[in-house]
């Protein structure tokens, strides 16, 4: 009986962590620091239409179309979801993921986005560009990276437009904490890739949009 229980248990912790793995994939990061800076920034003062519109094509280039090409890819080369946890596998969609989001960079460009907004999609191209790299010659965790992306983001964005990040920290992370450990349950990735991962997306988050903005 014990036994049965402890298996219950453990399947459904496996579970769980598959679930919280799915909703913060690494994909959905620029449209949330986007969402967050049009809400809680002097960015908020734009005009609903503009916002709504904005982030319907950042979802179209970042989530949409170049989640839809890595299916066909894995499709034209038998590649199954499993095979995607091998470190060579993910090198194209990695690349996929990178042709949309400098197309749509350039796109931000020529339709005259306010910088900051700019500058989300920037650092999402530069922590997907270093973490392919990386991939070349080691696993590291893009799923961390992104949330580290995203408290790095926030306490630069806390300086530059002078709001008070602490409640938006505070929450990346503890989601950061539970995407951590929902990759080392599904053995997807040890501590040091999660760790690694974690100080790529931070440094590119924070040292990007200081850069990049001030």
């Amino acid at each position: 009986m014990k036994k049965i229980k402890k298996r219950t248990e453990i399947r459904g912790l496996i579970e769980a962590a598959k679930i919280v793995s799915t909703i913060f994939r690494p994909m959905y990061y620029p449209l949330l620091g986007s969402a967050i800076l049009l809400t809680m920034t002097p960015l908020s003062l734009l005009p609903l239409e503009y916002k709504a519109l904005h982030l319907l094509t950042m979802m179209l280039f970042t989530i949409t179309i170049p989640w839809l090409s890595t299916i066909m890819y894995m499709r034209l080369c038998h590649i199954g979801t499993v095979d995607l946890t091998k470190r060579h596998n993910k090198i194209v969609p990695y690349a996929i993921y990178i042709i949309f989001y400098t197309i749509y960079y350039y796109m931000m460009r020529e339709a005259s986005i306010p910088y900051p907004l700019v500058s989300v999609i920037i650092v999402a191209l530069c922590i997907q560009i270093a973490c392919t790299l990386i991939s070349l010659v080691w696993k590291v965790s893009v799923h961390m990276a992104g949330a580290g992306a995203i408290i790095g983001a926030l306490a630069a964005y806390g300086f530059i437009l002078n709001f008070n990040p602490l409640p938006w920290l505070c929450t990346a992370i503890i989601v950061s904490g539970l995407v951590g450990t929902s990759r080392m349950i599904l053995r997807q990735h040890n501590l040091s890739q999660l760790v690694i991962g974690l100080l790529i997306g931070f440094l590119c988050g924070f040292l990007g949009i200081l850069y990049l903005t001030v």
